[in-house]
């Protein structure tokens, strides 16, 4: 069920809370049969037996159609609807698990939870939400009622598009017409909440972004802020993100980084289908191709890029269709440009191998790629805003300090300064960049640290329990 870097970091924070010993921990994931069967080629008997051992061990699959049939979990459509997928999905922890395990927190995030911390709310029970994107959904109590649940028994707590003033008085009145916003809800109904960096959170309270960020979110984040009951909590790496030990590459430490990372670069060229041209500078985007991404900053200035600065970019990522297209055009153009759709081994891969990665981000609510790249000796070119701000500054190699390049502006101008500063670095002389490359790959794994982010969840978790 992993999508995206809430997957990576929900996996990672649950990882530690269990080795930690502190916590009786309940994990409620949806029940992909189709992704598991293409995994572990199990029969359905199997796979249902699976389910059972497991929820012994307090993982909880949630069994339905809207699940059974998926191999994407973005997959959105009229027969596969996302939509239908989360309620289904909070309709068995509303109904059944809320009561059956009687938990003293429950910790959720984004909007396809958002309805359960006001049902834990009307239960007298804790919650922490926090906030990975901005996106929500908007429904009406008639259609979380047809999925099965019971919002007049929380729609007290629920965040409304026109809201009213005594809801379970004059439901009559908003049942089929007055929709209810699905995050608004989450940061309205939770105890705590969170974002999951400092100055992304820093950035929503100030309204940095009117056009992007929803009123009703901007609202009730800012109201939480206010009351003292908000804050970021920076993302961290797996520890399993390591040179040393990830399958799939050449395995290298920081000492014989500049030979095996060498070797890494020549077999992710290969693997694309790039010029084995090891004195060229190779760039990698490692993020979905969405418009929060900024891919359009990077793809609609490519020619001019490729032409004057002849590096070569290698794209492993899917996404849009339109910048899907865009960056398949451009390869068929550029030999030094290639795509090929997402595939976890070749992203690591390009990570390991690539001298650059681009996060030319309109707004990143935290990033992981920038701080996992750093570990095996690749520096990001960043725009500073939201986490990529927190994680990586500027590269001065005179000074010894730094450990990317950082643009303001989401413009040409600023992509472009953010590459010429890296190429200014690639062209030093190699026991510079070797020096600064050990440095950085040394600090990296003590200044991201995820026991550092459980600490300040389990912080959080305490004071809950004691506000019981």
């Amino acid at each position: 069920a992993k999508g995206g870097g809430m997957g990576d970091i929900s996996a990672s924070l649950i990882r530690y809370l269990q080795e930690s010993g502190d916590y009786e921990l309940h994990i409620v994931l949806p029940k992909y049969d189709n992704k598991i069967r293409n995994i572990a080629k199990f029969t359905n008997k199997q796979l249902d037996r699976l389910a059972i051992i497991l929820s012994g061990k307090g993982i909880h699959l949630v069994n339905d159609s809207a699940f059974s049939y998926i191999n994407d979990p973005y997959e959105d459509n009229k027969l596969h609807s996302r939509v239908r997928r989360a309620l289904v999905f909070q309709r068995f922890i509303i109904n059944d698990l809320l009561d059956w395990i009687q938990p003293d927190v429950v910790h959720c995030n984004d909007w396809m939870t958002a309805l359960v911390p006001a049902a834990a709310k009307s239960k007298g029970i804790k919650s922490l939400f926090t906030l990975h994107n901005i996106f929500t959904e908007k429904q009406t109590l008639m259609n979380i009622e047809l999925s099965g649940l019971k919002p007049l028994e929380f729609a007290e707590h629920l965040y409304f598009e026109k809201f009213p003033e005594n809801i379970t008085q004059n439901w009559q009145k908003h049942f089929s017409t007055n929709r209810v916003d699905f995050t608004a809800s989450g940061i309205l109904a939770c105890d705590y909440f969170n974002t999951v960096s400092e100055t992304f959170l820093k950035e929503l309270i100030n309204n940095y972004y009117p056009d992007i960020v929803p009123t009703s979110i901007y609202q009730t984040i800012k109201d939480k802020y206010d009351q003292g009951r908000a804050v970021g909590i920076l993302n961290a790496p797996n520890d399993t993100v390591n040179p040393k030990i990830m399958p799939h590459i050449i395995n290298f430490n920081k000492h014989t980084m500049p030979q095996k990372k060498a070797e890494n670069k020549a077999l992710f060229q290969k693997k694309m289908g790039l010029p084995l041209q090891p004195e060229v500078p190779l760039f990698f985007w490692p993020n979905r191709l969405y418009f929060q991404k900024a891919p359009d900053l990077l793809l609609d200035n490519l020619q001019y890029f490729i032409e004057k600065y002849k590096f070569q970019l290698a794209v492993v990522a899917n996404g849009d269709t339109k910048y899907e297209n865009q960056i398949k055009k451009m390869a068929a153009k550029y030999p030094n440009v290639a795509y090929r759709s997402f595939q976890e081994n070749l992203s690591n891969l390009g990570k390991a191998g690539s001298d650059f990665i681009l996060m030319p981000s309109r707004y990143e609510p935290c990033g992981l790629p920038q701080m996992e790249v750093l570990r095996f000796g690749t520096l990001p070119i960043v725009r500073s805003t939201g986490g990529l701000k927190d994680t990586i500054q500027h590269l001065d190699f005179e000074k010894s300090k730094g450990n990317g390049f950082v643009f303001l502006m989401a413009d040409r101008q600023g992509l472009e300064y953010g590459i010429s500063e890296a190429l200014k670095f690639y062209k030093q002389p190699k026991e510079i960049k070797i020096r600064e490359l050990r440095r950085i790959m040394s600090s990296s794994k003590r200044q991201f640290s995820l026991k550092n982010t459980a600490q300040k969840y389990m912080k959080i978790y305490s004071q809950l329990i004691s506000e019981k």
